[in-house]
């Protein structure tokens, strides 16, 4: 009996030193720094570049990489920019309305407000002038894919550049409301956003 109990008890001390170095190795693994690759760096060093220009600190650094992919992005391993861009339409809808409540006749507010909330073309165009263009993560969608997909019983719409960078500057609208509070994105909307009335894009 106690020749059993030593044997049970070298087995289980055996079971548990391999336990214990596989555990390490796999701590030590998870330790190790990989390399990272120069593409990487040079997206990230864009990133931080672009949020230093504006004075963009964010909480959570991988926030402007969210801002900056596009649904369309097929490689793709991290959230996307649709929700940000949903929130930021409604933020600039509110202070763009309230900029314009007292410029425009009542007739014609509702037009003023497209222009900067829906009009991807003139917002792609503000976006690209902040450099916008030179972050994304997407891939472009032609006529032919449009067709092919509702022919498949599926719905998407084109993208290009310029409506690609609208809707991240809808979604960095956002990404600011949802991270640094209302008064923050205020400040951004006016600006950099309202002021393009005035100017020839």
């Amino acid at each position: 009996m106690l020749l059993k109990t030593f044997y049970s008890r070298i087995i289980l001390n055996h079971s548990l030193t391999n336990f214990a170095r596989q555990l390490h190795v796999k701590q030590t693994e998870r330790n190790v720094t990989r390399p990272v690759t120069t593409k990487t760096i040079h997206v990230k060093d864009k990133h931080h570049n672009f949020c230093q220009k504006f004075d963009l600190i964010f909480s959570d650094s991988n926030l402007i990489h969210q801002v900056c992919t596009h649904k369309s992005f097929k490689l793709v391993n991290s959230p996307t920019n649709e929700r940000l861009d949903f929130l930021g339409e409604k933020v600039i809808q509110l202070y763009a309305a309230e900029h314009f409540i007292d410029k425009v006749p009542p007739e014609k507010l509702k037009d003023q407000l497209k222009l900067y909330t829906i009009d991807l073309d003139k917002l792609g165009k503000i976006g690209i002038n902040l450099g916008l263009n030179e972050l994304l993560h997407w891939t472009p969608i032609n006529e032919a894919e449009v067709i092919k997909a509702k022919e498949e019983g599926r719905e998407i719409q084109p993208s290009g550049e310029v409506s690609v960078s609208g809707k991240a500057l809808r979604a960095l609208v956002g990404a600011i409301y949802h991270d640094k509070g209302a008064f923050a994105a205020k400040n951004f909307i006016y600006k950099y956003i309202l002021p393009a009335e005035k100017a020839d894009i």
